[in-house]
């Protein structure tokens, strides 16, 4: 690639962060919660509002966001990075503004707007920029994925403090307690909560501003200088016979051999049709190979990705949206926990970078065992916070952050090179349904578990997943062509 090439992928890479920078807000929910909750509680309906019934709003955002990310990834394979990002963007900004509508008539239809379309619109623009960054620089997917996810684990940084300073600048602590749980602490002050719904019309305008100018950087590179084994240098396409017989493997061992003499029919068109351009693959930790959506959900490799991505989502779904909850127990400080939740952002923001960096370094399976296992570590000593006080509370958040948020970068990178990078949109909007599955299951568990379980409770079952997360990944065994885990 030459150097104008070069800095014209670095574009890519930062309209991708900032695009991510707004999406990233997903993870503003948490320092959001109480003075939506308390609003909710005390102007709308239900008054009986709890906690953990109000994660039911992130549950929904993660639930669209799985959703929708196979609608992006295709809309993407389609129309190009810049429509479909603009789509999903749109999306994101008209959600939060509804909601300075919504949340005064109802906690359900807060759902709608604020959890459902948000989490649409993240979906669908998550990918595109992705993508679009890899395909300008495929020798370095661990990085740019990491670079534009961190993107997305900033924007909590950022937001979590203009939240706090327009909803809460005078640091008014929670002033009324729950009867049915003495834990939960919500706010009563008309100070703090007349400007609940104008701070969705703030927050909105802003995220509009920001991702208008990362879709103007967006645009896919041409289509040149492509060399690839399967590739036909006289019709610059693949022959779809070859692609056929090149994907009749299981993907646990990409390099098998294909079954001799087999006379099913491989030649049928797989989604989005072929024959098909190759990306230029010049991950040397890649499987080589470019498996469709179809052939791949058919791999055990997938399921193990898919699997682990949904117990790992367990933690990720209960700590972002219920830190702030469980500060509120025993730390009296409103600008305190939210400066905790922006740090954490950087946490989430910089774990990208570092995750996705060991796993060019060494390789995706390690990053993901000490990832999971340094995060059930966390969990499982979190409830220790209340004692250990201010300090043991910062410290553990933003190590929680720090390390699911690997999962962001570790995941696109293992799809991309396990099953190639010519389908990465729609392969790993698949492989992010689990998400979908995992917000939901994680918000029945806090909601109808929390009760029984109490704190405690909770985080030994976070740290549970986490160490299921940690068994499946050592039966992941997707080597690249030099016979080393991808």
């Amino acid at each position: 690639m030459n150097c104008s090439g070069k800095w014209r992928g670095w574009l890519a890479v930062t309209g991708g962060v900032l695009v991510h920078l707004t999406l990233g807000t997903i993870y503003s929910y948490g320092n959001m919660a109480p003075y939506m909750t308390s609003y909710i509680r005390k102007y709308s309906t239900p008054a009986t509002l709890s906690y953990q019934e109000s994660s039911f709003v992130f549950a929904l955002m993660l639930f669209g966001q799985g959703t929708s990310m196979v609608l992006g990834g295709y809309i993407e394979s389609r129309l190009g990075p810049r429509i479909t990002t603009l789509i999903g963007c749109l999306l994101v900004s008209a959600g939060m503004m509804l909601s300075a509508l919504s949340i005064k008539v109802s906690f359900f239809l807060l759902l709608l707007t604020y959890g459902l379309i948000f989490g649409l619109g993240v979906g669908i623009a998550y990918v595109p920029p992705l993508v679009c960054a890899m395909k300008w620089l495929p020798e370095k997917k661990g990085l740019v994925n990491g670079l534009v996810v961190a993107g997305f684990g900033g924007g909590a940084f950022i937001f979590n403090q203009i939240q706090t300073g327009y909803l809460n600048p005078h640091n008014l602590s929670p002033n009324v307690t729950d009867p049915q749980d003495h834990t939960a602490k919500f706010y009563d002050q008309d100070s703090i909560l007349d400007k609940v719904p104008t701070s969705f019309v703030l927050q909105g305008g802003i995220y509009l501003v920001i991702q208008i100018v990362g879709v103007l950087l967006l645009k896919d590179p041409p289509v040149n200088g492509v060399n690839n084994s399967l590739y036909n240098d006289e019709s610059g396409l693949l022959d779809a016979q070859t692609v056929a017989r090149s994907t009749t493997i299981d993907a646990s061992e990409p390099n098998g051999p294909t079954e001799e003499g087999s006379e099913e029919d491989h030649t049928k068109p797989f989604p989005f049709g072929i024959p098909f351009p190759v990306d230029n693959g010049k991950d040397t930790k890649a499987s080589g190979l470019d498996l469709p959506p179809k052939v791949m959900v058919r791999t055990t490799a997938f399921w193990l990705l898919w699997a682990t991505f949904l117990v790992n989502g367990q933690g990720i779904m209960f700590i972002s949206s219920l830190y702030k909850a469980y500060g509120q127990m025993f730390i009296q400080d409103d600008h305190f926990l939210a400066l905790v939740g922006s740090f954490a952002a950087v946490f989430n923001a910089g774990g990208r970078l570092f995750w996705g960096w060991l796993a060019d370094r060494f390789s995706y399976k390690l990053a993901m065992i000490l990832l999971t296992g340094s995060n059930a570590i966390f969990l499982l000593t979190l409830v220790a916070a209340q004692y250990g006080g201010r300090a043991m509370f910062f410290v553990w958040i933003c190590g929680i952050f720090f390390t699911f948020s690997g999962n962001f970068a570790l995941f696109p990178t293992a799809t991309a090179r396990a099953f190639g990078s010519k389908y990465i949109g729609p392969n790993y909007g698949i492989v992010f349904t689990s998400v979908a599955l995992s917000s939901a299951l994680g918000a029945v568990l806090v909601s109808t578990l929390h009760e029984h379980l109490s704190w405690f409770g909770m985080f030994m079952l976070m740290g549970g997943f986490s160490i299921i997360g940690l068994v499946l990944t050592f039966f992941f065994r997707v080597k690249n062509q030099q016979g080393q885990h991808i």
